[in-house]
């Protein structure tokens, strides 16, 4: 009887040490990627596996849908800066940028990025192309080819498609 009990305290023992969490809310799995659950804890939203294993911690405010913004990546909201995760749950940008647009949109392989109310674009591993010093960016081609508008205080200049300012020299 003594060995009974042994036992069973030493198997409630181990399994209240491997315990599954528990959430508040658990998304149906396969909807975001593969094998994978959308948790909420604490107001926080992380992923687990199909095993129940954390793969991304909850601990990011917003978790958009892989796909949506760049192929691969997910958006990730935390303390009101934007940033990426990918597939793997690694951290690809950090969440720094105020706002960050779909990619593909301004330029090809680029992203519009907002940070301290200056714009700029980062490429799709996530470097900067172009600092976010601009107080206004549009698009490229739309006012000539190869070229987009930037603004810096009050004054207007152009970029190319490497990133580089186009000096305008008025005649």
């Amino acid at each position: 009887m003594k060995k009974a009990f042994l036992l069973l305290m030493a198997v409630c023992c181990l399994n209240s040490g491997f315990a599954q969490n528990s959430y508040d809310d658990i998304d149906g799995f396969d909807i975001y990627v593969h094998n994978w659950a959308k948790v909420k804890l604490n107001k926080k939203y992380g992923f687990i596996d199909k095993e129940g294993k954390e793969v991304v911690k909850p601990m990011y405010d917003a978790i958009d849908n892989f796909d949506v913004i760049r192929g691969g990546w997910a958006r990730v909201k935390l303390n009101k800066k934007y940033g990426f995760i990918d597939k793997t749950g690694k951290e690809v940008i950090k969440p720094i940028y105020d706002d960050i647009d779909n990619f593909d949109v301004a330029r090809d392989g680029w992203a519009k990025v907002r940070l301290n109310k200056k714009y700029g674009f980062i490429d799709k591993s996530g470097n900067e192309a172009v600092k976010p010093i601009y107080t206004e960016i549009e698009g490229f081609d739309v006012i000539r080819e190869g070229w987009a508008r930037v603004k810096i205080g009050n004054k207007y200049s152009f970029i190319d498609k490497k990133g580089i300012d186009i000096a305008i020299t008025p005649n």
